[in-house]
């Protein structure tokens, strides 16, 4: 990797006009200066748009926007399409994603080059987050992330993913099946990684601030009893056998495994 790659931001947003500015500045005012922007808007009808082409007149020429005018009726394709489409347009050796309602930390793209120079053999890296809540009060995640071969791994939201786009998009054609719409690009892109691959970077640093609605937000006590999240971990269960039939077979024999597919097969979910 040379010095001072260039690093590709990709910026999804979907009626975000409240959060994009906040965003984009935040990318803008990196001590890292390499870096090309992207921000892709899937078929907005707020303001959005117009609102990032005033606030940040002076400097158009460093955003490339892209606007989808065919949004689709699945949320979590929408989101794959749009980042599909970004980094086909994108020149950077190393790209970072971020969702419109977060944003990094001054020296986050500093920290993902040096981890790169630092470990040339790695596909992709997850940085920590910050929950940052409407009342702009902040609290660093306290969760564990961990690798699981077996399984799918728990890892950190989207915005805190960064990898090489060399290897990238082989990747992609194999996770973006227009299957398991619960899924989102987040659980296949580091999944794959890992159930696959055996490969899973955690970049111990607080990188990126996570918008959180409310210090209610989502309470883990609730998932249990929502039928979205029961069909999104069958899918789950389905995707690693897409990915890999033979290991799956393998190692399917568990109890959360019959449990899931036991309450999908009672709430008729897939």
């Amino acid at each position: 990797m040379v010095s001072k790659p260039l690093v590709s931001v990709l910026i999804n947003n979907y009626n975000k006009e409240k959060y994009c500015n906040r965003a984009i500045k935040s990318i803008l005012n990196q001590t890292y200066k390499n870096i090309e922007l992207i921000f892709f808007d899937d078929g907005s009808s707020d303001n959005s748009v117009n609102k990032i082409k005033k606030s940040f007149s002076k400097n158009l020429n460093k955003i490339n926007i892209i606007r989808n005018r065919l949004r689709g009726k699945i949320y979590s394709f929408n989101q794959i399409n749009g980042i599909k489409t970004s980094i086909k347009k994108c020149k950077g050796e190393i790209i970072c994603i971020l969702d419109s309602d977060d944003f990094f930390v001054r020296d986050k793209i500093k920290n993902i080059v040096k981890f790169f120079e630092k470990n040339r053999n790695k596909n992709y890296v997850l940085d920590l987050p910050i929950y940052f809540y409407s009342n702009k009060k902040q609290i660093k995640s306290s969760e564990t992330y961990f690798f699981r071969s077996r399984k799918w791994s728990k890892f950190p939201p989207t915005s805190c993913i960064s990898f090489k786009k060399k290897k990238i998009l082989k990747v992609l054609k194999k996770i973006s099946i227009k299957k398991f719409d619960e899924l989102w690009f987040d659980f296949r892109i580091i999944t794959y990684f890992s159930y696959v691959k055996n490969e899973f970077n955690i970049l111990k640093k607080y990188l990126t601030y996570y918008s959180q609605a409310s210090e209610n937000f989502d309470k883990r006590y609730k998932k249990y009893s929502n039928k979205i999240w029961w069909r999104r971990r069958y899918q789950a269960f389905k995707f690693l056998e897409y990915l890999d039939k033979k290991k799956y077979k393998k190692n399917k024999i568990n109890f959360d495994y019959f449990l899931t597919y036991f309450i999908n097969g009672l709430l008729k979910l897939n």
